[in-house]
């Protein structure tokens, strides 16, 4: 109840500082106060002296025009010479009453000005209405404060996300460098542009990635992956539209045989943007179930479909033949954490999920010694060993894949494309 009473006494305190000079201003014409200040006196004396002023000038000039006629018929004056003074002093009047009237306009202007009063309160008062109506709809005054120290977890983790940003962009510029460099000498290397392609799109450089991905798709005799590439970087750049140059690589790289998942993907996000939204969950869908159990990008296009399904009122109720898990696999392997791990990490401290998650992480690194022909292992291992801080640990494995998977060309450029997005060395 305190907090209330000092929200309220503060908001009446804001509210009384900015409606104060609007409700008590003094107005010209006006009484002062009797504790009024010298300068509020003096200038209401001017003002009033200034009318006294001009009404005087304007009795005069009156006086003048009786004179005038008076000078005729003493013969004083001719016709034509009271005719010109006459004139001389009606001008003069007129000037007068002319500026008489203008400081009258002045005086009902400023009269005008109270609708102000009733302006300025509505606007406090709708000002004070809705931030209660905010704060009542999004605040919490029981709320507990969360000292800095109990923070200390977080605020280290958003430093040390920052600082692996930081890093990782570094390292792909200087990747994009290193790679720049060697196609120079060596334009007819195959790995290189897909690397240099792949560390362009990291780096959000779509736009620059077209060109190193069409140089693989002619390299390669446009193979239908490489064409997908390309396509993809064409969507990125064009903000997520599929424009007509990136459909007819998809539909190439289709024709070909391909199996690339982007393939399918882009060619149903085609074909939800031309308003063909049945045909757009047929891929989808096919795409989804027709996917590895520990495919990294399954679960995004499993929301994909359910948000379209739900969006355009389509019932896909069965229609989804997937896996168990339609969660990215674990680090320990294809099999997810159960509801009741999850339930125990949340209650652990930060030292215990560390040690749990570098425990997953060696039962991951045991399983690679057993079965090294496992590309998807070693890039989630790499990934993992990056994650934790322990780059060394992420290097020695990038190159141990390297060992494990030799002849496998597919899979080392994935590695090694992964090796440069996370800032590892490909040499």
């Amino acid at each position: 109840m305190t907090v209330w009473i000092v929200f309220a006494l503060v908001t009446l305190a804001v509210a009384g500082y900015v409606l104060w000079p609007v409700l008590v201003g003094t107005r010209r014409g006006q009484p002062l106060p009797k504790d009024a200040t010298a300068d509020q006196m003096a200038a209401q004396a001017s003002a009033l002296s200034d009318q006294d002023e001009l009404q005087r000038d304007l009795n005069v000039y009156r006086d003048q025009l009786a004179e005038i006629n008076r000078d005729i018929e003493r013969g004083v004056l001719n016709a034509e010479q009271a005719d010109a003074a006459r004139i001389e002093v009606q001008r003069r009047i007129l000037a007068t009453d002319q500026r008489i009237q203008a400081r009258s306009q002045k005086r009902t202007g400023k009269k005008n000005g109270t609708f102000a009063r009733p302006i300025a309160i509505a606007l406090v008062l709708i000002s004070l209405i809705g931030g209660l109506g905010l704060y009542l709809d999004l605040g919490h005054p029981a709320l507990p404060d969360r000292p800095i120290a109990q923070r200390s977890d977080e605020i280290m983790a958003a430093r040390n996300a920052r600082l692996q940003n930081g890093e990782r962009e570094q390292a792909l510029r200087k990747a994009v460098a290193d790679l720049s460099n060697k196609l120079i000498q060596n334009p007819n290397n195959l790995e290189n542009w897909e690397m240099l392609g792949n560390s362009l799109m990291a780096l959000n450089r779509p736009q620059q990635a077209q060109t190193a991905f069409l140089e693989a798709v002619k390299l390669s005799n446009r193979d239908g992956a490489y064409l997908a590439m390309y396509a993809e970087a064409i969507i990125r750049a064009s903000d997520g539209q599929v424009t007509a140059a990136a459909r007819g690589a998809l539909e190439e790289a289709a024709k070909s045989g391909n199996h690339n998942p982007r393939i399918a993907f882009y060619l149903g996000l085609a074909d939800l943007q031309q308003g063909q939204t049945q045909a757009a969950l047929e891929r989808w869908i096919a795409l989804a179930n027709g996917a590895p159990a520990d495919a990294s990008w399954l679960p995004m296009v499993v929301r994909q479909i359910e948000q379209t399904a739900t969006a355009s009122g389509i019932d896909i109720s069965g229609r989804l033949k997937l896996p168990s898990a339609t969660t990215p696999p674990a680090i320990a392997g294809n099999v997810g954490p159960s509801q009741e791990d999850m339930k125990a990490a949340a209650e652990m401290t930060p030292e215990e999920r560390r040690q749990m998650i570098e425990g997953m992480v060696g039962r991951l690194a045991s399983k690679l010694e057993e079965n090294p022909q496992d590309p998807d292992g070693w890039a989630r291992l790499m990934r993992a060993y990056v994650v934790m801080g322990m780059k060394d640990k992420a290097q020695e494995s990038y190159q141990q894949a390297q060992t494990a998977l030799e002849g496998n060309k597919p899979a080392l450029a994935q590695l090694a494309a992964l090796a440069n997005q996370v800032g590892l060395a490909t040499n």
